[in-house]
């Protein structure tokens, strides 16, 4: 598993495998586009609607 090598009151240093490090990582991405996927299907649902040319003219001008 996982060891505590040191503590201070702003680190922590731990000793873990490489696979679980990866897996770590990989959930913190995971969890970061999670969060991007939520915070920008709040904005979908509060933008005002718009025709099929306004949307390809906002599309067109990214």
């Amino acid at each position: 598993m996982e060891a505590i090598i040191s503590r201070t009151p702003r680190t922590v240093t731990v000793r873990m495998s490489t696979r679980r490090w990866n897996r770590l990582q990989q959930m913190e991405q995971a969890y970061k586009l999670a969060h991007t996927i939520k915070r920008s299907m709040k904005q979908a649902e509060t933008a005002p609607s718009m025709t099929v040319e306004e949307a390809m003219d906002f599309i067109d001008k990214l």
